[in-house]
């Protein structure tokens, strides 16, 4: 009498994980890398002076070393009105490399601004006698790079490299991302973090943002002046 065999189900086959298609993946894994590497000395700039300009009291850069000075503008080129010359006139007399940011005419007297990252000159001429008179306020290294992270009085060029440097930081987030997703092993924990840094910010946005109350908390010390010179034009 024959008796009849049950056959036990075949297991099913373990899901394979999900896997980024090899060229995208080579594709970014070359972005992330020479893109990385060719802004890599302005990134690093821009996360450094992050602290710096977070501190700025540590560092000593919100405080200048100012500078009087005096010195003579032609009359009868005052008197002609002429911008232009005026302007190289008093760039000449006080050796002024700072771009021009403002000219006014008063009913007394020409003023000038002219600014750069570290260092900023302030003029006034007399109409009547064509004295000048310069205020200058220098600032040290690191108020130099933090104008450089604002592209503060930096020109057009120094703006084209921020806009490229957002791009880079952007594309190095985004292809960091699909590199990750590449790893199935590291893909929960990933998650994980990632998580955590975006809840951890949501958080200090939510609650402590703007924060206390500065002045009332931490009365503010007088600052020690500025430390100011007298001289005469060349």
């Amino acid at each position: 009498m024959k008796t009849a065999t049950t056959h036990s189900p075949t297991p099913a086959k373990p899901r394979p994980p999900w896997r980024i298609n090899r060229r995208l993946l080579d594709f970014c894994r070359t972005v992330h890398i020479y893109f990385t590497m060719l802004g890599l000395l302005v990134l690093l700039l821009f996360g450094f002076t992050g602290f710096t300009l977070n501190h700025e009291d540590w560092f000593g850069s919100a405080t200048p070393r100012v500078t009087e000075k005096s010195g003579q503008v032609p009359v009868d080129l005052v008197q002609k009105t002429d911008t232009l010359r005026i302007v190289e006139n008093v760039r000449q007399i006080f050796h002024i490399s700072g771009a021009m940011t403002s000219f006014d005419e008063l009913d007394d007297h020409y003023s000038a601004a002219f600014r750069s990252p570290g260092e900023s000159w302030d003029v006034e001429i007399e109409k009547s006698s064509g004295r000048a008179t310069l205020h200058i306020e220098a600032y040290n290294f690191f108020a130099v790079l933090n104008n450089l992270h604002r592209g503060q009085f930096t020109g057009w060029g120094w703006h084209v490299i921020i806009d490229i440097c957002a791009i880079l930081i952007v594309v190095a987030c985004l292809t960091g991302v699909v590199l990750w997703l590449a790893l199935p092993k590291r893909r929960r924990l990933g998650t994980a973090i990632l998580a955590i840094g975006t809840v951890g910010a949501l958080v200090v946005y939510l609650f402590l943002v703007p924060g206390a109350d500065e002045v009332a908390a931490h009365p503010k010390v007088a600052a020690p002046a500025a430390q100011v010179t007298n001289q005469p034009a060349p």
